[in-house]
């Protein structure tokens, strides 16, 4: 392994962190939307990451490891959680019980 496949390796992992932080913060913006173009509340989105080519398996005296080429994003998926429910009968998408169906985002 080269320095350059490490450093490849490593901003692999940064990408897909930084996307990863772009739909949480979607997410959050999102935390108070109870109606979407879909209908409904907005739902949660999860990043989906998999491996990034071959692993390499090795051993030394310190014992078995195995190196990794990096992660990419394969996915965005809808969590599919129920939303959460809040008394509200002033808001305009309350049911008929006064109820609101809110994201399944929790911001703490």
């Amino acid at each position: 392994m080269g320095m350059f496949t490490a450093i490849d390796t490593a901003a692999s992992g940064l990408t897909a962190e930084r996307f990863r932080l772009e739909v949480i913060s979607n997410n959050i913006a999102n935390a108070n939307t109870t109606h979407t173009a879909e209908g409904g509340p907005y739902r949660r989105e999860i990043v989906m990451f998999e491996p990034r080519g071959n692993q390499y398996s090795f051993s030394d005296i310190l014992g078995n490891f195995t190196i990794g080429q990096g992660v990419r994003v394969v996915g965005v998926n809808k969590d599919p959680s129920p939303p959460r429910r809040i008394y509200d009968p002033a808001n305009p998408d309350a049911d008929q019980d006064g109820y609101v169906a809110m994201p399944n985002i929790n911001v703490v």
